[in-house]
């Protein structure tokens, strides 16, 4: 026998004393550890523990959308502004109007501690953010800073019966149907009513109630309307009564009361715009009627009052009211149509053709206002009306597409047919709206 064959029974007999189960009688060994891979390993791990991240469990909740638009002026006006509206402002042109972050921890009102205690900021980037930064007074005169916190507040439920909301910080208002975000709107562009005549937020604290599945009421102690410094030495109240008697029917009464204008600082009481001492007085409605499963129809009517605001009145009393109708119809769930129809008279002048950076840099000035003027200053008493026709698809529950059809008109030559007055004006507006 040779050598090479002595080595080989003799590493064979090695083997079977070492590992061979038929030896010893022993059951099959367990891989050795280092023999799994990384990856192998991971996945060994998260299966035995799956421990909550520390951003769930403080309950944060982070969201955002993005949204972008193209509007068509046929009046091709050669200022290239839609006049008097007030986000969808450029003529003939795409518009970045916002990328919006949002970060929250809604409070728990049936949790204990720490769980009824959150928080929501909501971050602007974008051509909506000048509309909304110029009326915070974050930058007072600025109106191109496409930066804005739209709304940044904390709330804690008090454990009180139902549990009492308060909320303190800059909140989207109690005032209005519409609101800044365009998707949550039932159109793309804003009615004269919102834009014009409506606050977008308020700072300040906020109690909010719910008795039973019926009432809500909130209420709140304000600077004022968009103003995140105070403009004078006086707060301002505002108060919401929602109702809701049946599934299909719903009736909200809003309205504010207070002191608006700045601070005169050595001018004349009758210098609108000038005198702290000026209450305005707001009171509207919201009735929404769920008329079918497809169809939805809400009416708002608005009166607002405002003492000493107006160069054109002999009174110098401003007075703006309005009612905007709403139909809303469901095709499908991707399929839907909307239409509103709007009228809304200023008669004091005051919150129409008003110039000013407090309206997106000059998309509230017409034709015979100044360019650039101060807000109130030698605004046009008129009435307006406006038709909104907007189609909407939704491929995915992401995704928001819109074509939206808009005329307005006016009893005064304020809308501009390229370089010549006109009492009306036609918008052809294509939006897309992204969420996540």
């Amino acid at each position: 026998m040779s050598v090479r064959s002595l080595i080989g029974i003799g590493l064979c007999a090695l083997l079977s004393l070492l590992g061979g189960n038929t030896v010893f009688g022993q059951e099959p060994a367990s891989a050795p550890a280092s023999t799994q891979t990384v990856q192998e390993r991971l996945d060994s791990l998260e299966k035995k523990v799956e421990a909550p991240s520390l951003w769930k469990t403080l309950g944060f909740k982070a969201s955002g959308f993005l949204d972008v638009a193209y509007t068509q002026n046929f009046n091709n006006p050669n200022t290239n502004l839609n006049q008097l509206h007030i986000f969808d402002t450029n003529a003939n042109a795409f518009m970045p109007h916002l990328a919006q972050l949002m970060l929250e921890r809604p409070a728990d009102a049936g949790g204990s501690g720490m769980d009824r205690a959150g928080f929501r900021t909501r971050l602007n980037f974008g051509t909506d953010a000048r509309v909304t930064r110029a009326r915070t007074n974050f930058q007072p005169g600025t109106s191109n800073n496409e930066l804005d916190f739209q709304e940044l507040y904390a709330e804690y439920i008090v454990p009180v019966g139902n549990g009492l909301k308060i909320q303190a910080g800059k909140i989207n208002t109690l005032i209005g149907y519409e609101v800044i975000n365009s998707f949550e709107n039932p159109n793309f562009s804003r009615s004269f009513m919102f834009g014009l005549g409506q606050a977008f937020t308020t700072t300040g604290v906020r109690l909010t109630y719910t008795f039973n599945p019926i009432v809500t009421a909130s209420m709140g102690v304000i600077n004022g309307w968009d103003n995140v410094d105070d403009n004078n030495k006086s707060k301002s109240f505002e108060w919401l009564l929602a109702l809701t008697p049946h599934e299909r029917f719903g009736v909200s009464f809003y309205g504010s009361y207070g002191a608006e204008q700045s601070n005169s600082q050595g001018a004349a009481p009758a210098v609108t715009g000038a005198d702290p001492t000026a209450k305005r007085t707001v009171a509207g409605s919201i009735l929404t009627f769920k008329a079918t499963d497809q169809d939805t129809i809400i009416l708002e009517p608005y009166y607002a009052n405002e003492g000493n605001a107006s160069t054109v009145s002999t009174s110098h009393n401003g007075r703006w009211n309005g009612l905007a109708g709403y139909l809303l119809h469901d095709f499908t769930e991707q399929w839907s149509a909307r239409f509103r129809g709007e009228i809304f008279e200023d008669a004091g002048g005051t919150r129409t053709c008003t110039g000013g950076v407090n309206f997106a840099g000059g998309a509230n000035t017409c034709v015979g206002s100044p360019v650039g003027g101060a807000a109130g200053a030698g605004g046009i008493a008129q009435t307006l009306w406006e038709n909104t026709f907007t189609l909407q698809y939704k491929p995915f529950p992401s995704l928001i597409t819109r074509t939206e059809f808009r005329y307005d008109k006016s009893d005064k030559n304020v809308f501009l047919y390229g370089s010549r007055p006109a009492n009306n004006q036609e918008t052809l507006s294509f939006q897309v709206v992204y969420l996540f």
